[in-house]
């Protein structure tokens, strides 16, 4: 039987905490956004109910890509045997459980963002992870609607002023999915997954992502303009070209790597992402003069974010390290 270390470290890798905090903090800003001086405990919810969410489409995703793992990722907690796959998906369900409880008792009125967004995680992770573009689209839709779920946290109904601002999260997820898949797509093309870098080139890719980051930088740009929401332009646009930049570098490193585009090269830029998308989720309490939460949240997020991706880089990628 396995030590107890043993199996603490096989679910802290299985839980990827390089990415873990990047949802929590879209709920933050969510409600910070619709009301920056919502009680803290409401605050804490709108970051916690997301970030379980995030677990469990996380082992939810690692349950559904078991038999795929096997042939592209043995290293893998389910493939390796370390992790049972009844294991994960017992964990996903009572991630799920857990937040829609929460939710439910914050605000029962945010049980259909909530299955909306949980819907196309597992939709996404069983069937439309090989359907092309339709499934990068598919995985950036949850953090859209988890920044409203946020507003939903703070007021009864979704903040109108915030859409504008959740298509643009959503845009951004997607690019970075696309990103992902196209690191991963020699293993997807193995186990007979469609991706959009499987079906079309390495060169439609890279247009793909460069096309989301202008799509996305350019209704971020505009939001504060056409909403006349309440934030610090300076502070705010500070924060945006940050990330725009942070963005624009790691799809740039994959634009002027050779053809086809190794894996290696998807990884590096994926580990930017990650750091680009803290900073992206907790500029905004700050750009409303929330400093406290951006860098009370913000500040350990980012730092646990870093070195987790620096510890856990042979565990993900054992034959590159």
């Amino acid at each position: 039987m396995p030590s107890l270390s043993s199996r603490v470290l096989v679910h802290a890798e299985a839980c990827r905490p390089d990415t873990l905090f990047y949802a929590g903090t879209v709920g933050l800003s969510g409600a910070v956004l619709t009301d920056p001086h919502a009680p803290p405990l409401l605050l804490s919810l709108a970051w916690l109910v997301p970030t379980l969410a995030w677990i469990a489409a996380i082992y939810g995703g690692d349950y559904f890509d078991r038999d795929l793992d096997k042939l592209t990722k043995p290293h893998r907690p389910i493939p390796s045997g370390r992790l049972a796959a009844g294991t994960a998906r017992a964990v996903m369900v009572a991630g799920i459980g857990a937040g829609g409880l929460i939710a439910v008792l914050v605000n029962p009125f945010t049980v259909g963002l909530a299955a909306v967004a949980c819907g196309f995680g597992i939709a996404y992770a069983g069937v439309l992870k090989g359907r092309g573009l339709w499934g990068n689209i598919a995985r950036g839709l949850p953090t859209a609607l988890t920044l409203l779920w946020g507003s939903m946290v703070v007021q009864p109904l979704p903040e109108p002023s915030l859409v504008v601002l959740a298509v643009a999260f959503w845009l951004h997820d997607s690019g970075s999915n696309l990103l992902g898949a196209l690191g991963d797509r020699d293993g997807d093309r193995r186990g007979g997954y469609t991706t959009y870098p499987v079906l079309h080139d390495d060169e439609a890719s890279v247009r793909g992502m460069w096309r989301f980051l202008a799509a996305w930088v350019a209704l971020a740009a505009v939001w504060p303009l056409v909403t006349g929401i309440a934030v610090s332009p300076p502070l705010y646009y500070a924060g945006l070209a940050v990330t725009a930049g942070a963005n624009a570098v790691a799809v740039a490193g994959v634009a002027r790597a050779p053809r086809p585009i190794p894996r290696a090269v998807c990884v590096r830029a994926h580990e930017i992402v990650v750091a680009e998308r803290i900073v992206l989720g907790t500029f905004l309490p700050a750009a409303t003069g929330r400093w406290d939460i951006a860098l009370l949240v913000g500040g350990p997020s980012l730092a646990v974010t870093l070195v987790a991706r620096a510890v856990m880089r042979r565990r993900y990628e054992p034959a590159k390290a």
